[in-house]
């Protein structure tokens, strides 16, 4: 019989509208006797599907079975039955009613498609574009026109033999449905379109692959840290997922998606196992998939060649556990580490063999040069281990290593960070945006004399001199933009009211509302600052004031300087002297020619002679003594002093002009030697000594 009820009998049905909504509706039963009818000692009757022509195919699980009847009203089903709970309401000729519920997608047997539901058409997902292929599968983007979200779409790829393919697609769906983990990716619904291809829809991930990353660097140390801070929360992901009895057994870096906000996500779960269940082993041997080849092996052997286990490599289904899940991560450990995997070959069937013969000496070679930090070198070489038992017992295991290791160098950071802070002569602070010291170290109360709490309670510009605080606050809003200061100077009060010159750099954190400050004692240093420029304008004066002309000229053979003497001497004003090439003064060019070469390699001169053309076209007779100024070796500039030697005689000349020359001389050393600090009886001693 077709097992249905009259409408008299049941009523109105209620059809759906749209793909996901609930329905209700006649099931067609099996059901045993010759009559079309039940017997009544009939113990179970199993449900097979909704024949309705009005209602989406439904394939149920053979494993539900009702108690006996001649129809069941199915009063709701869900878009994506996959691990649902149906309710249904069985009724019989008498019109009793009852319910009974059961798991509409076990582990499918004989049939892959058992309990997937069909799409209705005019599914609720357009997709947009195709992002991705994998073993069995092909990931499409997709809109959600129902809830308006941006979903991805995985749907499979025939591979080999479609029933085999179909079970291992489901499964995927299911073991990723069970792992509750932020760094697993969840399935939202799994389905068949009308065109009988299962999928299932899943969270968007945009990011990039590690296998992107690590291809895309220069050098295996570079960005080390942020690459382990990745790889700690694959392995997180993966410990969850051993927490709840399933293993990956296909970790790769093109599995591991580093997405926004650097969140990781293990993807993949293809080829996962659940270790409580027995694996339907397909025994259609060792081949390649088209959508990912030559890389994930369909077949007896599960894994990509380049980061097998040896045992999963020589197809010991047995013997692969949540170690060979650590093999794996230790594979990926060891790319970041040396740039490479440890089975590195351009032919998969090599890297296969390498595999399986657990040959890792050219790997662990590779490890102990890698230069990375020791204790993840050494995590990498357990985790690599031809011998499981070797290796760290799950990833949980290898998650408490990593952050041992990177906890204790955060510890040694901070020790050392203590260590600068305390034992530094400088003054270092942390101060908040809102005018406070947060900390400082010792040397503050050393310097100004203060206690540590009294600089705390207090606002800092308070311990600044009245003069120096309004550009001690502009220099702070600077900061506050996110500019950084360099060896600003303000004036500190210390405890006893006297003036202490400090010396900032500094840079803020505007998101965290601080300071990082540094600061040095200069008082003495812009004391001897202040003497020098005392000295300097001193030199200066004298030069500008000395009653012999004196002129610079630059390595260009130009005037940048004279005095009033030099001018009064020529006849010319400043604006028509300084500036010009000396040439342009000296009535013999190949004089002055040779001056300049003999200065600019560092000679001097004394006495030598020269004719200058005043500006009244007369001609100056001259004695110059001049010295080269250099810095670092090279030529800057050249002094010179002019002494007119006139008509006078011989004798008288240069008498006048050796005494003029050693007075200013003399008093010219004087005070360049006390510009640089130092007097002219320690320069005596010296030279004495």
């Amino acid at each position: 019989m077709d097992g249905r009820k009259t409408d008299d009998e049941r009523g109105q049905d209620t059809r759906s509208t749209g793909f996901g909504e609930s329905v209700t509706g006649a099931l067609n039963v099996d059901v045993p006797g010759g009559d079309g009818r039940p017997p009544h000692d009939a113990p179970t009757v199993a449900v097979k599907s909704v024949s309705d022509g009005a209602i989406p195919s439904v394939a149920f699980a053979s494993g539900i079975e009702l108690g006996p009847g001649a129809g069941f009203e199915l009063s709701a089903v869900s878009p994506a039955p996959v691990d649902k709970t149906l309710e249904i309401h069985p009724w019989s000729d008498g019109g009793a009613s009852g319910s009974a519920a059961g798991n509409v997608a076990p582990e499918p047997a004989d049939n892959a498609l058992a309990g997937v539901g069909s799409a209705a058409s005019g599914s609720r997902y357009r997709v947009v574009r195709e992002i991705g292929r994998g073993g069995i599968g092909i990931v499409y983007e997709a809109w959600d026109v129902f809830l308006e979200r941006q979903v991805a779409i995985k749907s499979l790829e025939v591979c080999g033999d479609r029933p085999a393919q179909l079970r291992r697609f489901l499964r995927e769906a299911k073991i990723a449905s069970r792992l509750n983990h932020p760094g697993i990716m969840a399935v939202h619904e799994f389905g068949i379109t009308d065109d009988g291809r299962a999928y299932m829809v899943m969270r968007l991930l945009r990011g990039q692959t590690l296998r992107e990353i690590l291809d895309a660097r220069r050098a295996p140390a570079d960005d080390q840290p942020r690459l382990l801070a990745a790889f700690l929360q694959a392995c997180q992901a993966v410990a969850a997922a051993h927490d709840a009895g399933v293993i990956h057994r296909d970790l790769k870096p093109s599995n591991v998606m580093v997405g926004e906000y650097s969140l990781v996500t293990v993807m993949d779960w293809g080829l996962a196992k659940v270790l409580a269940e027995r694996e339907i082993i397909d025994q259609g041997g060792l081949h390649e998939s088209p959508g990912d080849a030559p890389h994930t092996v369909c077949g007896t052997l599960f894994g990509t060649p380049g980061y097998l286990a040896p045992e999963q490599a020589r197809g010991e289904t047995e013997a692969i556990d949540r170690r060979s899940d650590v093999f794996g991560l230790g594979c990926i450990l060891c790319e970041i580490l040396t740039g490479e995997p440890p089975f590195r070959s351009d032919a998969p069937a090599d890297a296969w063999r390498r595999a399986a013969t657990g040959d890792i000496a050219e790997a662990l070679s590779r490890l102990k040069s890698s230069g990375g930090p020791e204790p993840v070198v050494r995590l990498a070489r357990r985790c690599l281990a031809a011998d499981r038992a070797a290796r760290p017992a799950d990833a949980g295991a290898v998650v408490d290593e990593l952050v041992a290791y990177l906890e204790s160098g955060q510890r040694r950071a901070e020790q050392q960070l203590v260590r600068f802070f305390d034992l530094s002569v400088d003054l270092f602070c942390v101060a908040g945006l809102d005018g406070f010291f947060r900390r400082v170290n010792e040397n503050f109360y050393r310097v100004l004399g203060y206690a540590e709490s009294e600089l705390l309670a207090k606002q800092f510009v308070d311990f600044v001199h009245p003069d120096d605080r309004e550009a001690t606050l502009i220099e702070v809003s600077r900061l506050s933009r996110g500019e950084t200061t360099l060896r600003f100077r303000n004036r500190y009060l210390r405890v006893d009211g006297a003036a202490v010159w400090l010396e900032w750099n500094a840079r803020a954190v505007p998101d965290e509302g601080v300071i990082y400050a540094v600061a040095r004692d200069v008082t003495e240093r812009v004391r001897l600052e202040n003497d020098l420029e005392k000295s300097r304008r001193d030199v200066d004066d004298f030069m500008e004031n000395a009653n012999v002309p004196l002129h610079r000229v630059d390595a260009n053979g130009i005037i940048v300087w004279a005095n009033r003497a030099e001018l009064e001497f020529l006849g010319y004003a400043r604006e028509e002297y300084v500036g010009q090439p000396i040439a342009r003064f000296h009535a013999d060019a190949d004089v002055i020619a040779d001056i300049l070469a003999r200065l600019s390699v560092g000679e001097s001169l004394a006495g030598h002679g020269a004719r200058l053309v005043a500006r009244d076209g007369s001609i100056r007779r001259v004695a110059i003594h001049s010295s080269a100024y250099t810095v670092e070796g090279v030529f800057r500039h050249t002094r010179c002093l002019s002494f007119d030697v006139g008509t006078r005689s011989i004798d008288e000349r240069f008498a006048r002009v050796e005494s003029e020359r050693d007075a200013l001389l003399s008093r010219l050393a004087n005070l360049e030697l006390d510009a640089r600090g130092q007097t002219p009886a320690s320069v005596t001693s010296e030279k004495k000594s």
